[in-house]
């Protein structure tokens, strides 16, 4: 009940940003029948290679949702929060099996149910990968000791979610080394552990070349490998600060990069990454269960850390894997001088110390509770980004539309080129969105639309397989820069492969090739 009070806001929402992509228009899970099912759990399909992620078990979930609920869109919000209620029984129950005393276990996942960081996650429908990736990776860790296939298969189904669940398996490594101290490990068990290693390098082969083939190239923050290194550690000290204080929640975070030595944020988050080392290795040493869980944090950091650099370099929506690891840390680190003299302490004291628990999980939980108001349509969530980072991609895009709207041609192009910088890439919005119309013809309007356009097309070679849909976003491409018989190949190369869009396909090919012969019929005979 609580996470639905928490949630309530969000249930009245609609589709918002990346739903549309693979929920509500996604062609590929609007059905269960043998064939889209084959597609679905393919990993050189489509599916797979637009996404950029085997994950079917992600894209199955939807399709068997949409069999169930349709457009119902708070049916799928009703799942989400489920699931995260889910998420922090199962958190509860490990931190109590991992020693942390019941009553600290139980506040950590109340904490977890209600923490602000976690709404992105849970309000927003297509992170049900996420949600459900956490749940089968923690249900994994629970199982791994009395039962160590189940725990391996749920392992596998946690990675088919999600790839980031690859973070259980330096934890479940790490509970096994803990439990060496007090017996040998069975033959059943290191099996199965092997089973573990063998899911992730297997999932690896597969999951690596849809990360390097077929997409374009983003860029590092910056060249400078030292402010790459300090953004990262900036970017740590970042979820670090958001897990103790639920400050910094923002819908697509667009910091600068740490390009100065006194940037407070990467020296913060270098000292708290030294503490949690230390930490973490003096808790191997002695083999107790708390390294585990700060190698938790840690791991569920990294691919997320810009070592593979992506366009918005923090999202809340990632700490929802790195905040039950910091949560079992810190609680095993306390417990034998916080918690267990806490216990012991006067009942005035524990009276205290429980009333300003209590008073931190109402803060949290008021503060999701606006939160959650955001995620009711993509202009609040814009309109957030847009106010906190008035530099951003988003901000940019805002601020050309208006423009726009206006009939200012020339601050159109510059805030979209700003935008540009940021990431921004969808030169095909821009022929289609209505806010243009007024500047459409303008050659500034059009130089970025070439500009945008260009770089699409010129990323065609490094498309290995494409997919219809991206072979159609290629030809649109050279449509836009008037380059019409490579436009006419593209969408030829399209009806070959295959798919949901050959209607369109045909129409748009058709299009083309009808231009091509009234262009040829305007040429004077004998030219």
């Amino acid at each position: 009940m609580v996470a639905f009070a928490v949630y309530a806001p969000a249930l009245r929402g609609g589709f918002v940003s990346d739903d549309v992509l693979y929920v509500s228009q996604n062609p590929w899970v609007k059905s269960l029948d043998a064939a889209s099912v084959r597609v679905l759990i393919d990993p050189a399909g489509p599916p797979a290679r637009e996404t950029q992620n085997w994950a079917p078990l992600h894209l199955l979930a939807h399709a068997l949702q949409w069999q169930i609920h349709g457009d119902r869109v708070a049916a799928h919000h009703v799942t989400n929060v489920v699931v995260h209620t889910v998420v922090s029984v199962l958190l509860t129950a490990l931190l109590a099996v991992s020693g942390v005393p019941r009553l600290a276990a139980l506040v950590g996942g109340f904490v977890f149910l209600v923490h602000p960081a976690n709404v992105e996650a849970v309000a927003w429908i297509t992170q049900l990968k996420t949600t459900a990736s956490t749940a089968l990776a923690i249900s994994a860790l629970l199982a791994w000791w009395r039962s160590p296939w189940f725990g391996a298969l749920l392992f596998a189904a946690a990675l088919l979610f999600k790839p980031t669940a690859a973070f259980a398996l330096p934890v479940v490594l790490l509970f096994a080394w803990a439990k060496t101290r007090e017996q040998a490990l069975p033959r059943s068990v290191v099996v199965g552990l092997v089973v573990w290693i063998a899911c992730l390098g297997t999932y690896s082969v597969v999951q690596m070349p849809l990360l390097e083939g077929n997409r374009f190239v983003v860029e590092p923050v910056d060249p400078d490998p030292g402010v790459r290194a300090r953004t990262m550690l900036a970017i740590f000290g970042r979820y670090l600060a958001m897990a103790a204080t639920g400050a910094g929640t923002a819908t697509f975070q667009d910091l600068p990069p740490a390009r100065s030595w006194l940037d407070p944020w990467w020296i913060g988050g270098l000292v708290a990454l030294v503490a949690i080392a230390a930490r973490g290795a003096l808790g191997f040493l002695r083999r107790r269960t708390e390294a585990a869980y700060w190698a938790w944090s840690v791991a569920a950091f990294v691919p997320v850390s810009q070592v593979i650099p992506f366009v918005y370099p923090i999202a809340d929506r990632y700490l929802y894997t790195i905040l039950p690891g910091l949560l079992g840390g810190v609680l095993l680190a306390a417990r034998e001088w916080l918690l267990e003299p806490f216990a012991r302490s006067s009942r005035p004291l524990r009276v205290a110390i429980g009333a300003a628990v209590v008073v931190l999980a109402g803060l949290f939980s008021i503060q999701s509770h606006q939160r959650a108001k955001l995620w009711r349509d993509s202009v609040f969530v814009h309109a957030d980004s847009a106010q906190r980072f008035p530099d951003g991609l988003i901000a940019q895009v805002l601020r050309a539309q208006a423009a726009a709207r206006e009939g200012d041609a020339e601050g159109t192009a510059r805030a979209l080129r700003a935008a540009a910088e940021r990431g921004f890439d969808r030169y095909d919005q821009l022929l289609v969105q209505p806010f243009y119309d007024p500047v459409r013809d303008h050659p500034a309007f059009q130089a970025v639309v070439r500009d945008l356009a260009r770089k699409w097309a010129d990323h065609e070679a490094d498309f290995t397989r494409p997919t219809q849909r991206e072979l159609r976003g290629f030809a649109q491409a050279r449509l836009a820069l008037g380059e019409h018989a490579e436009a006419e190949r593209l969408l030829g190369r399209a009806l070959e492969v295959g798919g949901f869009e050959d209607d369109a396909v045909r129409r748009e090919l058709e299009a083309v090739r009808a231009r091509a012969r009234l262009r040829e019929g305007r040429v004077p005979a004998g030219r």
